[in-house]
């Protein structure tokens, strides 16, 4: 009888093991999916680089267009869209306390297409929702194609039916949150046409401080308040305008002391200061080291 209880015991825990990694695996299985279908739409567009995307995952930008505003480091976005970063971010979720129709607020800008797909399907793997804000600013190599925005893909992933999320509200982003500084020519005309052609609402404030504001009211319109906020690559509305941003750790952030209290601070201060877990998404190398996700290419892969 005692060795029955103690075979037992072994059988549930090799099941329980079993479940837990076809949980974890769960939302790196659907962005791999993703990739499938927008590495296809990419190449039927001809925009398929495979010198920068040699993973094929069709969310590598190229490095200037007027949605460029800042340097940026190509190993750091083709790291970001390895799909194991879905299941580091359902695993920060899990620790953050989200579960089954909890509220997630997503605020993301175009510099990191692979985390913003990583953070949708860690969400809907889960089976909760995301309140997802958009801005076009990006920095190289991220969703800087103007003629395959971040948007259109997740359209493109709505009408194949791999996600249901679709965004809230779009802004235009980079310096100001009204991309008043590129790398190259003036922005606006590109940014404005990418406005009207959405039918999300439109936040294009005239002030840092507003722009913030606007997203809050965003994110607090949902049906239960937000479990945990998600900021996705470096967008000002985010990181906000003081030097205390310097001292965030990456990933999970659930407690910080030096939180100012300066009215352009950031959405990642607004939300800690109401006691809400953060997941700080943009120190690449730092996240693949806390999961173990290969920062360099597998030679052969």
């Amino acid at each position: 009888m005692k060795l029955f209880r103690t075979l037992l015991f072994f059988i549930l825990l090799a099941t329980a093991a079993d479940a837990s990694a076809i949980e974890q695996g769960s939302a790196s299985r659907l962005m791999a999916r993703c990739e499938g279908v927008l590495y296809a739409e990419k190449c039927r567009l001809g925009l398929y680089e495979a010198l920068t995307d040699p993973e094929k995952t069709g969310l590598i930008g190229v490095e200037f267009s007027p949605l460029t505003t800042s340097q940026g480091h190509l190993p750091d976005k083709q790291a970001s869209t390895r799909p194991a970063m879905a299941d580091a971010v359902a695993e920060y979720l899990r620790r953050a306390g989200v579960e089954e129709g909890d509220w997630v607020a997503v605020n993301a800008s175009a510099s990191f297409p692979g985390f913003i797909l990583a953070s949708l399907c860690a969400v809907e793997s889960m089976q909760a929702n995301a309140q997802v804000v958009f801005s076009y600013g990006a920095s190289m190599y991220g969703g800087t194609d103007p003629g395959f925005t971040f948007p259109v893909m997740l359209d493109l992933l709505n009408r194949e039916g791999l996600l249901a999320t679709r965004l809230r509200a779009v802004a235009p982003g980079g310096a100001g949150d009204r991309m008043a500084e590129t790398l190259l020519e003036d922005p606006r005309p590109t940014v404005d046409l990418l406005l009207a052609s959405r039918s999300e609402e439109r936040v294009d404030a005239p002030s840092v401080a507003e722009a913030i504001r606007r997203r809050l009211e965003i994110f607090d319109d949902t049906p239960r308040p937000v479990k945990c906020f998600i900021s996705c690559g470096g967008p000002v509305v985010a990181l906000g305008t003081t030097e205390v941003v310097l001292e965030l750790p990456h990933g999970l952030i659930t407690r910080f002391e030096a939180i100012p209290k300066d009215p352009e601070r950031g959405l990642l201060f607004d939300f800690l200061d109401r006691g809400t877990p953060v997941l700080h998404l943009l120190f690449v190398r730092g996240i693949c080291e806390d999961f173990g996700i290969p920062y360099e290419r597998v030679a052969g892969q």
